[in-house]
């Protein structure tokens, strides 16, 4: 289900709860490491067991789709102030977070923003950048301002370049 932020006020409570999931896991993790020696085991159970949590639904994941869903989702709330501050116009934003369909944000107001988000070792690993702008250039070329946020190490909060029309940002969580 897509999450609608309406005010900047929304975000840190979103930023709170991925916070929040990461420290039970974290605390599960720790208690696992203590209890199982075997390496192999431990490894076995964070991939195939539901130990650790949605980083923003109250529910159970596996450990490797907690990780790899909770640096997207903080890439993503993370860019918002960035996009209420440039368009106050959007009216809000909806996050199509996960499974949901869509660009990853998109204005309430229609066409005003589009957005993709990621997070990776480095943008160009995979080709995930430049998929993620000519994905916004095929689907979205509607869109009045369209945005590629990524979070990589070594790289701070800022604008990178313009791909296409498209602004790409770094963004440091």
């Amino acid at each position: 289900m897509p999450i609608i932020v309406n005010t900047t006020a929304e975000i840190n409570p979103l930023l709170e709860r991925v916070r929040a999931a990461a420290t039970r896991t974290a605390q599960a993790l720790a208690r696992l490491t203590a209890e199982e020696p075997d390496g192999l085991q431990v490894l076995r159970r964070l991939k195939f067991t539901e130990m650790a949590r949605h980083p923003i639904d109250e529910r159970p994941l596996n450990l490797v789709e907690q990780i790899n869903q909770t640096w997207p989702y903080l890439v993503t709330l993370k860019a918002l102030p960035i996009l209420f501050e440039r368009h106050p116009e959007a009216g809000g934003f909806r996050l199509n977070l996960g499974t949901e369909g869509g660009t990853d944000i998109e204005s309430l107001s229609q066409n005003v923003v589009a957005a993709e988000t990621f997070a990776a070792v480095h943008p160009s690993n995979n080709g995930k950048l430049m998929k993620e702008v000519w994905k916004l250039v095929r689907e979205r070329p509607e869109a009045q301002a369209r945005y590629v946020f990524f979070s990589a190490p070594g790289f701070r909060l800022e604008r990178q370049k313009s791909i296409e029309g498209i602004e790409v940002w770094s963004i440091d969580i």
